[in-house]
This record gives C-alpha cells, sequence and structure tokens, in this order.
C-alpha cells in the first residue's frame, strides 16, 4: 500500500508539474498595470513567483499512511458478560455491532481516489488547481497558506480559508471579476490538508492519529479499530478545544445508516471513547440475537428492533417473553394480539442492566436452554400446522392425536421426528467418517505411487487420487438432518403405530403427503420413477429400469425406505414390501482402492443408520 501510495505521488508531479515561471510585470512593477497595459491582448496566469505564494509541493506533514487493516486477534476476545451469557443459555452471542470493525480498509486515501465532499472547508495546506478561460487565461496550481490565503498574479491576495468547497468557485470568480470580465473559471481540489487528532480512553488502539482533512468521526474510529471489548458503542465523545463535548451513538448509525453526528474533523481533535455502559442479552425468534448496550430507558420493543424485528412478524400473533432468573428461564409475559397492540405491550416492558431475555413467538422452533416451557413445531398433512407448547412427557402419537390427526392426505410412514441434539451427535459422526475416508485416499495413494514408475500408470493414479478427493469434498456438504427412525412397518399403518416417544423442546414433526410412486436410481439402463404397484418387489422395478448394467453391482444393491430405514443384503437383507416413496439404488462397482472402497461403504453405512441416504445421495450426484 506504501508503495503505490508513493506512486501516486509521482504521477500527481507529473500530471501537475510545479515549474516556476518568471511573470512579466510593467515598468511600474504593478500587477495591475501590467494587465491593462496590452490593449486587445489575453492576459496570461500560468504560475507564480512571488514572496506573497506558497509554491504547490509536497505539504511538510504527510498524512499518515494505513495498510488494509488486518483483523485484530483481540477483536475475538470476549467480554465477562458474553462469558456469562454462554454460561447461562449454552449459546455465545456477539455483541452487536462489534462485526463493523472486524475487516477494516484503509482509512487514507489519496484525493485521486476520494470525491471531496461539497461541505469540505479550504484551509491551510490544501492545494487548489485554478483554470480560466475567455478574456483572461488562467493556469494556475496554489497551496492556501497559514493565513489563509491564495495569491493570483493580477488579482492579489483573496481569503478562501472557512469558505466551503461548493462555494469556492464562485467565490474566486467574484473575487477575479473584479479586474477581469468576459471570462469563465473552475477550481479544483488536488491535494487536500492533513489533521492530526488524538484517540483515547477504551479505544482498540489508541494514540495520534494523522488523516486527511475530509476524515470524519468515523473514520477515525475505524483508524484506531474502533471501540475495545470494554468501550462503549453509546456515548463516544468528540471534545474540540474549550467547546462542549459532541456525543456520538454509533447505534444510529448501524440501525439507521444516520450520519447527522458524524462531525468532521479538525486539528487537535480528541475522540474519547468511555467504558461500556449496562449490557443486556436478547435471544429467541428474532433476526439478530446479540448482545445490546443500553445508554437510556430502554423497553423490550427497543431491543426487538434493535435485533430487526421478529422472524415471523407478518403473521404474528402471539409473543411469549422469557428471562432468565437463577439460570432458567420464567414467563414475565405473554402476550395475544394484533401487531400493533403487541408492539404497544412490549413497549410497556423495561429490560434492566444484565437481564438475558428470550422472545418467543410461531414460526421459530425455541432455541436450546434450561426451560420451563417446551414447544414443538408440526407441519405437513396434519390438522393443524404450527408450533406447540407440550406437556411434560408429552408423546409423538399423543401430540398428534391432540392436535386433530392428520389429513386424508398424511402419510404417517413417512413421518420424519427431527431433533437438535441428535442432529450435532450425527454431523460429529459424518465428520469422522469423512476424516477417515479422506486420511485413507493419502495413505492409498502414497503407497501406490511408490510402487510404480511408469508415466502413464503414475499420471492415471493421480488422476483417480483427484477424483476421490472431490468425492471427499462432496461428502463434506452431506448435512445431517437430526432425523430419529421410528422403524414403522409398512405404508398401511396409522397414528396409532407411531411408537411412544418423548418429545422434547425443539423438536420438529413433518407429515408427508402420501406417494404414490418408487424411484430407480444408480446403474442401470433407464434411472425412472415408476408407479407403486403393490406386489413387485425390489427387482421387479430393476427390470422396469431395464436391469442392472455392465457397471453396476448386483451385490450392493439397496432400498432406501420412505420412513428413513435402508433394506440391503449387507443391512438387515431385501426382503420385505416396497412401499410408496421408496428409493432403489444400484451403485457402481469399485474395481481399485480395497481400503477406499471399504472407507466409503464404511460412510454409506452411517449415512443409513441415520436415515440420510437419499439426501446423500443428492449431495454426492450434484
Amino acid at each position: 500500500m506504501l508503495s503505490l501510495y508513493r506512486l501516486f505521488l509521482v504521477i500527481c508531479f507529473i500530471a501537475f508539474p510545479v515549474s516556476l515561471f518568471a511573470l512579466e510585470r510593467s515598468d511600474s512593477g504593478s500587477p495591475l498595470s501590467s494587465g491593462l497595459s496590452t490593449g486587445t491582448a489575453i492576459p496570461s496566469i500560468s504560475s507564480i513567483s512571488d514572496d506573497h505564494q506558497l509554491p504547490f509541493r509536497e505539504p511538510a506533514e504527510r498524512p499518515q499512511e494505513y495498510e488494509p487493516f488486518k483483523p485484530d486477534t483481540t477483536l475475538n476476545k470476549k467480554s465477562s458478560f458474553q462469558f456469562y451469557v454462554a454460561k447461562s443459555t449454552g449459546r455465545s452471542l456477539d455483541v452487536f455491532g462489534r462485526e463493523l470493525f472486524s475487516n477494516v480498509p484503509s482509512t487514507y486515501a489519496p484525493l485521486g481516489a476520494v470525491q471531496v465532499n461539497s461541505d469540505y472547508v479550504i484551509g491551510f495546506g490544501d492545494a487548489l488547481q485554478i483554470r480560466g478561460w475567455g478574456m483572461v487565461d488562467i493556469n494556475l496550481n496554489v497551496t492556501v497558506s497559514r493565513s489563509g490565503e491564495i495569491y493570483l498574479p493580477r488579482v492579489g491576495s483573496v481569503q478562501v480559508a472557512g469558505v466551503k468547497y461548493r462555494d469556492l468557485q464562485g467565490y474566486l470568480k467574484q473575487a477575479v471579476s473584479r479586474i477581469f470580465k468576459n471570462f469563465e473559471l473552475s477550481v479544483s481540489i488536488v491535494k487536500t490538508r492533513s489533521v492530526q487528532i488524538y484517540v483515547v480512553g477504551h479505544a482498540q488502539r489508541p494514540g495520534t492519529y494523522t488523516l486527511s482533512a475530509m476524515s470524519t468521526l468515523l473514520n477515525a474510529l475505524f483508524a484506531s479499530g474502533g471501540p475495545a471489548v470494554t468501550g462503549s458503542m453509546r456515548n463516544i465523545k468528540l471534545k474540540r478545544g474549550s467547546g462542549q463535548l459532541v456525543s456520538f451513538d454509533l447505534y444510529d448509525f448501524l440501525l439507521s445508516g444516520d450520519t447527522s453526528a458524524d462531525k468532521a474533523l479538525e486539528d487537535g481533535d480528541v475522540i474519547y471513547i468511555p467504558a461500556v455502559g449496562p449490557l443486556v442479552a436478547l435471544l429467541g425468534d428474532v433476526k439478530k440475537p446479540a448482545i445490546y448496550e443500553l445508554h437510556q430507558k430502554t423497553s423490550i420493543a427497543d431491543m426487538v428492533r434493535w435485533a430487526g424485528g421478529f422472524e415471523s412478524a407478518a403473521n404474528l400473533k402471539k409473543v411469549i417473553i422469557e428471562k432468565s432468573i437463577n439460570n432458567r428461564y420464567q414467563t414475565v409475559a405473554e402476550i395475544e394480539s394484533d401487531w400493533s397492540s403487541i408492539e404497544d405491550s412490549l413497549a410497556k416492558l423495561d429490560v434492566q442492566p444484565t437481564d438475558i431475555i428470550r422472545v418467543f413467538a410461531p414460526g421459530a422452533a425455541p432455541l436450546e436452554v434450561k426451560t420451563e416451557r417446551e414447544f414443538v413445531r408440526v407441519d405437513g398433512e396434519v390438522m393443524q400446522n404450527g408450533v406447540f407448547e407440550i406437556q411434560k412427557g408429552e408423546t409423538l402419537k399423543g401430540l398428534i392425536l391432540r392436535i386433530g390427526g392428520t389429513t386424508d392426505k398424511g402419510y404417517v410412514y413417512g413421518t420424519r421426528l427431527n431433533r437438535e441434539s441428535v442432529r450435532r451427535d450425527q454431523q460429529i459422526k459424518i465428520n469422522e467418517a469423512v476424516d477417515r475416508y479422506e486420511k485413507d485416499i493419502e495413505i492409498s495413494a502414497k503407497q501406490r505411487l511408490a510402487s510404480e514408475s511408469e508415466p502413464a500408470r503414475i499420471a492415471a493414479i493421480a488422476s483417480e487420487v483427484e477424483s476421490q478427493r472431490r468425492l471427499s469434498q462432496k461428502l463434506r456438504a452431506v448435512k445431517s438432518e437430526g432425523r430419529i427412525i421410528l422403524n414403522l412397518k409398512d405404508a398401511s399403518v396409522t397414528i396409532n403405530a407411531l411408537p411412544d416417544v418423548p418429545l422434547k423442546d425443539g423438536d420438529m414433526v413433518y407429515i408427508p403427503q402420501k406417494q404414490v410412486t418408487v424411484d430407480v436410481i444408480g446403474a442401470v439402463y433407464q434411472q425412472n420413477t415408476f408407479m407403486h404397484q403393490r406386489g413387485r418387489g425390489v427387482y421387479d422395478y430393476i427390470k422396469l429400469a431395464g436391469g442392472v448394467n455392465t457397471t453396476g453391482d448386483k451385490s450392493e444393491i439397496y432400498r432406501i425406505c420412505v420412513d428413513g430405514t435402508v433394506r440391503s443384503n449387507r443391512h438387515g437383507g431385501m426382503g420385505g414390501i416396497v412401499n410408496p416413496g421408496d428409493t432403489i439404488v444400484v451403485p457402481e462397482k469399485l474395481e481399485q482402492g480395497r481400503g477406499l472402497l471399504q472407507g466409503l461403504k464404511d460412510f454409506t453405512t452411517i449415512l443409513y443408520q441415520f436415515g440420510l441416504g437419499a439426501a446423500g445421495l443428492r449431495t454426492l450426484k450434484n
């Protein structure tokens, strides 16, 4: 970045040469008389050599140059309140707004890369380019002096300090028009001055910073890495001389993009970041669960707004508010009304420092934490869809019966019961299986390559290994669903056949529509979907698909049942009725790499056991 900046300076000097040409003067030595003594000639002003004028040169103090900020490891540190929330809820929450400073770009850029704000105020050190044409020929590069002036030959000194950039062109044109008529003029800023400011208090990197004069308080915060873990985002102070402190609330910027309080910096400004204020945690059915800082009296409605609102706000009719007391959630309010009334009620519920609040609304499963009230979501072909509170020890069958059972289209045999704790355990085992498979790939490749010397054979092994690596990447994409296999008999079962498995908070139940087809995929002559017909077996459907082709492995044929179980010669035998919705798979033969073959079979075994066979196949086919 430093070398690029220096290259930019070289280009600037090439584009805007600073050669000083002597200005021809009349015998009287008056700039004014020189301009008026030449009948119809157009006065030409190309450069200056005068004691009143500062030549255009590199400022003595160069703005501090920043490499693009690399994420600071201290940004990953957590506050004591974050640890407290994690211990109390079992969930790690981020502090709202801290991600803004996790990957800060370069905060100072040359003028060529930044557009000058129209409200920018001209001051000492600014380099201006002035062009005029018509009855006057002006071509000047000038720098504002310490007294705030620029010197224009044949015109004199013009005070420009304090003039806003948007007014500068008209201001200079008015000054020149006192001497010349019938001309046009343009002015631009070649290079802005620099300001030195101080960032103190609970900053990520407190210190002195030299920034472009176009910088604002926000730019200084980015340069210093923002507030530290112990620093406030709600009460940042800007101190300027003996003037009154100006407060800046980052939440205004984060929540609504409001930069009205983002003041332009001046030389000598001090930015003070005080200690963080009271903190509260909000989680549950909101778009952005996080830890928030309080600045004044705050309600739960305010916090929900900070979190982006409810996930299911469009159809929100009921909200349950819970508060952590002695590490257990207790209900503090249950509101059931229209959205406007719910919002008014939430606005009356104040939050206190260190509160941990959970809000729950229909449409999302509760988060995992110790709860006194438990909820389960039911979807699909049931008489009532939605989120239901369950009684202690209530079973799957009991809940389905309580909500009215299934519709006429309900396919009980395909019932899915997904549980988060099961999903986590299954995913760990899947990841372990992939790890073993990848390790086998590398060991096998090393051994086979060590015993080969023929280039063609080595190339073939390398190609095969690369193919296996791509397969392992696809295996990595297989994600557990947390499905609990219910071991139902066949497609004829009813609700009464559902097992009495106790439900847990956060469970998801889905009952699909009745199906009428059977899929045959893999190494067959015509992969297809066939209408289910009672009495047909696995090999009957394979015959309909043209039979096993020459690359198919007949000994490894298996059937993925719609209830999540798998039938094969290696897993319980192929016998049994083929039910609507089942998928029959004919694998390809694997001729080489016995260790790898065994590893892949072990992996598919895990998929079968977890009811992920169909999902895994879809992933591997993509």
